[in-house]
């Protein structure tokens, strides 16, 4: 019988790698003229609550656009993989909810696509009813060292990070042992890519001679270090390949351009803080709800959550419709037929 195992490497490794987790709720009121009023719940810490600003808890750079406050009444939002008591928020009220107001809190979020989704809302107006129709486009983490689809396939990746129904007639044993399959899979992709942006870098430095023998040490060990579920920096690469050949050029060549070699392997791991953050946004349009692809609702309005797991599998997009009805139409519309029929009986 197989033993469930009782920890998921790596999601212990994405969250070593950070060093704060923003978990942020966002709630848009459109307006009937498409202006919004977007807030920004998030957990604030007691420095934060006692007049402390510096250690914001929200991803976004609350400046002059924002109104800053406490919650009178804070509240618990839960996140999926945790519930958070929101006790601060940030308003901004906007000309139209298709422009990006949010600039990273922080030069780690920089790039960041919770930061910059293509939204846009549309109003149509038809003659007892006006549509309203909102978008967002959250873009797909594109800047890997490795396609996550090299380990996983398309469906195994709706299953595994996003909300894709599990197989028809599997239970949760069934499903727990998939799941676990898939995550050794992800598991094994993250620490490629650590290895793979390693390798670049230090395969740029190296001589010919070098270049050949990283070549012959990667084919052979590969596998081996994609069980290890360590990070690979270039500092780790170069010890590897020192044990391997027995010698200390690699160190050395790694020691010679140490600053060089940590600055571009910091750039690498960049894609790691779009891990950093955790999005639920709702949507709240004028009139009735008529349809929307969200998987969730708060009080009859359509949220999603939005974060880097659910973005490396393909961009995320957000709709939905809603109807109001035009009684000014109605009434015209009574008092013309009204009026056509009185003409019609005067007539007759």
């Amino acid at each position: 019988m197989k033993r469930i195992p009782l920890t998921f490497p790596i999601l212990v490794a994405l969250a070593a790698s950070s060093c704060s987790t923003y978990y942020n709720y966002m709630t848009t009121d459109i307006r009937k003229d498409l202006s919004a009023v977007r807030t920004v719940y998030a957990q604030a810490d007691s420095a934060y609550l006692a007049g402390n600003t510096d250690n914001s808890p929200f991803f976004f750079r609350t400046d002059t656009l924002w109104t800053t406050g406490l919650v009178g009444e804070p509240f618990a939002k839960n996140f999926y993989d945790e519930t958070r008591e929101l006790n601060a928020f940030a308003s901004a009220n906007l000309g139209s909810a298709s422009g990006n107001t949010m600039i990273a809190a922080d030069e780690s979020l920089e790039g960041n696509p919770l930061l910059a989704p293509e939204e846009s809302v549309i109003k149509r107006f038809r003659w007892f009813y006006t549509t309203y129709t909102y978008k967002a486009v959250y873009r797909q983490i594109t800047d890997l060292p490795v396609p996550v689809s090299e380990y996983l396939d398309e469906k195994e990746q709706d299953i595994f990070f996003r909300n894709a129904a599990s197989p028809a007639g599997w239970n949760g044993v069934e499903m727990y042992y998939l799941l676990d399959d898939m995550n050794s899979r992800f598991a094994k992709w993250y620490v490629h890519c650590t290895f793979k942006a390693s390798y670049d870098i230090i395969y740029s430095l190296a001589s010919p001679d070098m270049c050949g023998r990283m070549e012959n040490f990667a084919e052979e060990n590969l596998e081996k270090i994609l069980s290890s579920d360590e990070d690979v920096t270039p500092e780790s690469l170069c010890s590897m390949l020192d044990r391997h050949f027995k010698t200390d050029t690699f160190t050395g060549l790694y020691t010679e351009n140490e600053n060089a070699a940590d600055s571009l392997y910091s750039e690498k791991e960049n894609a790691i803080n779009d891990f950093e953050v955790t999005l639920i946004s709702e949507i709240r349009l004028p009139g009735r709800l008529t349809r929307a692809n969200a998987p969730a609702y708060n009080d009859g309005n359509p949220q999603w959550k939005i974060d880097g797991y659910r973005l490396l599998c393909g961009s995320l997009t957000l709709e939905a419709s809603s109807r109001t009805a035009n009684i000014w139409a109605l009434a015209v519309t009574f008092l013309l037929l009204a009026g056509i029929l009185y003409l019609l009986r005067r007539r007759f």
